[in-house]
């Protein structure tokens, strides 16, 4: 009988998502660059682990909660679901999505900002134990992005090439280091070029 009560509890949970998904399509629909294939997130373990934090107190509380209840158990399947809730939305509130022209930067906030590589003024990247962080500042705003994102590492390669277009360098003789994904100069400091080879 538990069983029959997860799948029924599960296929509610799935119709509630999809009957929400569909509404906030009709009422917030998509631009043709956020259509695109081309974007940046974060890492897929935080929705997995958001999936899995969720997930977990609802196995605990039909199948291993004692009758009567427990506080202690009821407490943590509490955190535990909280957690993966603010997993999954951080995780779906980011993104960049770009294009050959534009890009467009959603933060945690759900604000949607729109750039042109033009406006790019510099990074600045220092290493962590974590990885890679890294600052781009565009127009009057900082961009902080760290290199567990998936897809960061194309964008910021498309990003200086039109950047160099823009500017009109030459991406090759532009000193970088992409490797620490940092492919712009520092804001505050003028653009190297390498020696041309003879």
């Amino acid at each position: 009988m538990k069983y029959v009560f997860l799948a029924v509890i599960c296929a509610v949970v799935f119709l509630v998502c999809f009957l929400i998904d569909t509404l906030f399509k009709r009422i917030f629909p998509k631009t043709d660059l956020e259509k695109s294939k081309q974007v940046v997130r974060l890492p897929r373990r935080s929705a997995i682990f958001g999936i899995l934090l969720l997930f977990f107190p609802l196995m605990v509380v039909l199948f291993l909660m004692p009758k009567g209840g427990d506080t202690l158990i009821s407490i943590g399947c509490a955190v535990s679901a909280i957690m993966g809730i603010i997993l999954l939305v951080s995780y779906f509130s980011f993104a960049i999505w770009y294009d050959d022209e534009t890009f467009l930067y959603k933060d945690f906030r759900h604000k949607k900002t729109l750039y042109h590589y033009s406006q790019i003024k510099g990074q600045r990247s220092l290493m962590t134990r974590g990885g890679i962080n890294t600052i781009l500042f565009v127009a009057d705003d900082e961009l902080n992005l760290y290199s567990a994102m998936q897809g960061l590492n194309p964008f910021l390669s498309k990003a200086y090439r039109k950047w160099c277009q823009v500017r009109g360098y030459d991406p090759d003789r532009v000193v970088n280091n992409p490797r620490m994904f940092t492919w712009f100069p520092e804001p505050d400091k003028p653009v190297e070029f390498r020696e041309e080879e003879q």
